[in-house]
């Protein structure tokens, strides 16, 4: 194992940059905090304490000026590692690359990529670099996007232990968050759940943390917080590097060991070994259950539901009833009464789509947003308002429509009409506004119309796919502008009427027929 005491970050360059002032984007102390974490933490011990002089901060830059020479100047003198880590908000450009913010970035298209740092410079930086293990790790929206394309960070060689690590807080076009000011100490939800992970260390794990221990257990707190599920690239060797010493006790549990440490052991299993290792992997959670682990408990219930058994095989889960759903309850309701956040969610669910039991469902919702979950408090209002509007609260998106199938519609005449080349025309303006991304035009709008209708467990949830297909549609054919896209997905659906999403939909299907 190595000695991180001991380690020679000499040869090394880490290269921070934060942005929390800016002037198109709202000012986020969270962020500060957080870029002063990251750094906080590489000079700590449990690092192996980087030396100053091996870390370049980018701090809450005004402007550009010379950022992308001095990044390639910077990882250019490194030989051993190269890491780069953002913190700030955002963006892509016209051509849907992903840029980092400073100060002046500006939020129009035009502009994006001449007044924000485009993550290609980050690259030709990693790709000027001799260093053997390249990491770049990103706190940003639509961080997703720097996996895209050119995505690779190494160069063609490969030493021992090489390779690069892309680590990204969310998938393409898809939000990071941060924690307002009403919060106590305030921090980016990634960076802090990264950080956090780091200085408690992660029981059952070996003594040294690379990158792949550590975003195991980053994902799950993220994705049971109901925040966006990170992403990672890994290249080579990279993630065999070691980051940090392991703070929690590094002995394999044995038996008698405490709850947490069983139940580190056996998520490390449950995320790195194969389906045939789960009734090991479940008894290791019944031991810590036994002993009142509550997050133990909230995995038997996934497993009683098959839901880990699929994941570890890249499936999608089955349906579950009988003898499993009525176990898969029970580890929640255990998991609840002990003060857990996760179970009564998982109750929740349970409750709406498998039992069909509204009264209950938002009993359990309820409890869980109490406790602060928040995907417990996105269901629990999306459910009130079908029930408020009187709709079938099972209904999910997706499910299988009632209706008979629409028929077939004629195939559009071989002639051209001068109002079909100016109704093609309109569209062409409307598509420009959108840099001609039909795929982002289409993405951009759906997720505002769901947002107006409810959100994805309100009314829009109580539609069937293919009400939901006609009502985006009707929707899109009014080629709203970019600009105003909330509001105009706001006066559709005050037009249509709250409640009337359906009704509104099979009168579509009529005038097509």
């Amino acid at each position: 194992m190595i000695d991180l005491a001991r380690r020679d970050y000499s040869r090394s360059r880490a290269v921070l940059m934060g942005t929390w002032d800016y002037t198109d984007f709202e000012r986020a102390p969270a962020i500060r905090r957080s870029f002063n974490r990251m750094r906080d933490l590489l000079m700590d011990p449990v690092c192996g304490q980087w030396p100053e002089e091996s870390i370049k901060p980018f701090e809450n830059l005004r402007t550009l000026g010379t950022t992308h020479r001095e990044l390639i100047e910077t990882f250019i003198t490194a030989t051993d590692v190269a890491l780069f880590y953002y913190v700030g908000h955002g963006i892509y450009d016209h051509r849907e690359r992903l840029c980092l913010t400073v100060g002046d970035t500006r939020t129009d298209a035009n502009f994006t990529a001449a007044t924000g740092l485009p993550f290609e410079a980050v690259r030709d930086a990693f790709h000027a670099s001799r260093a053997a293990v390249k990491i770049a790790v990103l706190d940003c929206c639509y961080a997703g996007l720097a996996a895209e394309e050119h995505g690779r960070l190494s160069a063609n060689r490969p030493p021992q232990v090489s390779g690069a690590y892309l680590l990204m807080s969310s998938s393409a076009f898809e939000a990071s968050w941060y924690e307002t000011e009403a919060v106590a100490d305030a921090q980016t939800y990634f960076t802090k759940a990264l950080v956090d992970t780091v200085h408690e260390g992660i029981r059952g794990a070996p003594a040294g943390l690379t990158f792949d221990h550590i975003f195991g257990v980053v994902a799950d707190r993220l994705v049971e917080d109901g925040r966006p599920e990170p992403r990672r690239r890994v290249e080579d060797h990279a993630a065999a590097w070691v980051f940090a010493a392991n703070n929690a006790p590094d002995a394999p549990p044995e038996p008698g060991a405490d709850p947490d440490t069983l139940y580190r052991e056996a998520y490390r299993r449950e995320t790195k070994e194969g389906v045939e290792r789960l009734p090991v992997i479940a008894a290791m959670y019944r031991a810590a259950a036994a002993a009142g682990h509550a997050p133990s408990m909230n995995r038997l219930g996934q497993i009683a539901e098959g839901r880990v058994q699929a994941r570890m095989q890249g499936i999608e889960p089955g349906p579950v009833d009988g003898a499993a759903l009525q176990e898969a309850t029970q580890w929640y309701v255990k998991a609840s009464e002990a003060g857990d956040p996760i179970g009564p969610l998982h109750l929740g669910q349970l409750y709406e789509e498998q039992y069909k039991n509204q009264d209950q469902a938002l009993y359990w919702y309820a409890l869980a947003a109490r406790r602060g979950n928040g995907a417990a408090q996105e269901r629990l209002t999306g459910l009130e308002q079908r029930i408020r509007l009187g709709f079938d609260a099972s209904r999910q998106p997706g499910g299988e429509s009632d209706e008979e199938p629409e028929p077939a519609r004629p195939a559009p005449a071989a002639g051209v009409t001068v109002a079909g080349l100016a109704a093609e025309v309109w569209r062409q303006r409307w598509l420009a506004d959108w840099d001609g991304s039909e795929p982002l035009a289409i993405a951009q709008c759906l997720d505002v119309l769901i947002d107006a209708c409810g959100g994805p467990y309100g009314e829009w949830a109580a539609l069937d796919e293919a009400e939901q297909k006609r009502i985006f549609t009707d929707f899109v054919a009014s080629l709203p502008r970019r600009a105003d896209l909330a509001r105009a997905a706001r006066r559709y659906y005050e037009a249509v009427g709250p409640g009337n999403l359906r009704d509104h939909a099979a009168g579509i299907r009529r005038q097509v027929k």
